[in-house]
């Protein structure tokens, strides 16, 4: 297998860093500004998805790290190259010159949690919010303090994810504090809505809040199947709230409790009814209820409500530290959020306005790395020399005066461009594009002649047995 170009180009900028001891001055501004125009270019040049997604994690948070951890990441990366391009050169590095310095270290979010930017910080969405809205998760204590940890980290930094629980989540494809911030729902529930019991209506979600009323445990099938119910009351009315094989929850549902309950609204035996509903206490932030909920894609092991909690605990810690590769110029002409705030909405929106927004601008950062890699390639290809053919008005006169039809005016143009292009010095790729019956065999064909009159050789690939006759 050949080392692809962007991995030499890559080579070249490491083995540069490594001589100069790791400080980050191979490029101008930084490593990380070279992260955009490399990646589309290793998705040109064909290279694994995995290899680039592993560059671009571990050279994002570059600059925040000391010259010793950016020596270890390096070395690490390059080693995974190495693994998949076996005839990639070593890295030569020598020893960082420095220690790491209290600039180089990653600020952690303060204990007792940090809260995400105000709403000022980024675009409002076309329609106000409804009031009292639930605006972000209350945001625990995502790493133990000082720990100098990059994007790039294991979900074991993250406190209560142990090796069994990481093997767990690694089914789901996340292995990283950046894994998880690109896991991303698969589709919401809007439990934003608050209504009095007595209002509610079947087949809606909705978010209710009221008091325990009672609280119970019935076993069906021979105590095969254990049902809790809980009636619930807030004044207007009472509604009963079941779920199966959860026993727990009538020792966590004491009577005189103040609950918020949401989820569809069901019937059974003429009356309304709550089944396997999310549920909260009113004295805690809303995470699960009184809000857009995000619902996530799982795997065995893994329940909504564990996994909903932790990304409540990471994303608004984590997002404000994902740099963002479009400058702010672009961002404000084109009318997108900022990279952590599209991070942040996609898992816990404020409004659906602000959740379309966020895919919004996910979405068009991925045409554009794919614009600027289809671009790269064309200038790549154009900076090669080619030959050049040129062919005189006579002779083309000639050639179509030869045809049993008079050429039309799109035909004309088109033959032009293609000999303007023969003639660059630059190696041609046109597209030519026309409704079935249009004459582009024909146009095809005179230009092939234009390369074949002078030596050269051409081919014409036929897609239908049809053509090929033609």
């Amino acid at each position: 297998m050949d080392m692809k170009p962007s991995l030499a180009k890559l080579h070249k900028f490491l083995a540069l860093e490594a001589q100069r001891g790791f400080d980050n001055g191979a490029v101008v501004g930084g490593l990380g500004r070279m992260l955009s125009p490399w990646e589309a270019e290793a998705r040109v040049d064909g290279v694994p998805e995995e290899i680039i997604q592993a560059v671009v994690a571990r050279l994002r948070d570059y600059d925040r790290l000391s010259p010793k951890s950016r020596a270890e990441v390096l070395q690490g990366l390059w080693r995974r190259i190495r693994r998949a391009f076996p005839e990639a050169p070593p890295l030569e590095a020598r020893s960082p010159t420095s220690e790491p310095s209290p600039g180089d270290r990653v600020a952690e979010p303060a204990s007792g949690g940090q809260k995400r930017p105000r709403e000022a910080a980024r675009p409002q969405p076309s329609r106000p919010a409804p009031s009292g809205k639930k605006t972000s998760p209350r945001v625990r204590e995502a790493l133990p303090g000082g720990a100098p940890v990059a994007l790039s980290a294991p979900v074991t930094v993250i406190p209560g994810i142990g090796p069994r629980r990481a093997r767990r989540l690694e089914r789901l494809g996340i292995r990283t504090l950046e894994d998880l911030l690109y896991h991303f729902p698969r589709r919401y529930d809007d439990y934003a809505q608050l209504k009095p019991i007595r209002q509610l209506r079947y087949g809606e979600q909705a978010t209710v809040l009221g008091t325990v009323e009672r609280v119970g445990v019935r076993e069906l099938k021979g105590g095969k199947l254990k049902v809790v119910e809980a009636f619930i009351g807030d004044g207007s009315g009472v509604i009963r709230a079941t779920w199966f094989n959860q026993p727990w929850i009538a020792e966590q549902l004491s009577p005189g409790k103040a609950v918020a309950l949401a989820g569809r609204i069901d019937q059974y035996l003429g009356r309304l009814v709550l089944t396997n509903p999310e549920w909260e206490e009113l004295d805690e932030d809303l995470l699960h209820t009184g809000r857009i909920v995000p619902v996530y894609p799982l795997t065995a092991q893994i329940t909504q409500r564990w996994l909903r909690a932790l990304m409540a605990q990471v994303i608004p810690a984590w997002t404000p530290r994902v740099p963002d590769p479009l400058p702010p110029a672009v961002r404000q002409e084109v009318g997108l959020l900022d990279l952590s705030t599209a991070l942040l909405q996609m898992h816990f929106p404020d409004s659906w306005e602000m959740l379309e927004a966020a895919r919004t601008r996910l979405a068009f950062e991925e045409i554009f790395y794919l614009q600027l890699g289809v671009l790269q390639q064309k200038r790549r290809w154009q900076s090669r020399p080619g030959r050049v053919f040129t062919v005189s008005d006579a002779w083309l006169e000639e050639q179509t005066a030869r045809l049993p039809f008079q050429l039309t005016g799109a035909q004309q143009r088109a033959l032009a461009e293609i000999r303007r292009d023969l003639a660059s010095g630059h190696p041609m790729n046109r597209l030519l594009q026309g409704d079935v019956g249009s004459g582009k065999t024909v146009v095809a064909a005179l230009a092939m002649a234009m390369v074949t009159r002078e030596g050269a050789q051409a081919a014409l690939m036929a897609p239908t047995a049809i053509l090929a006759e033609q």
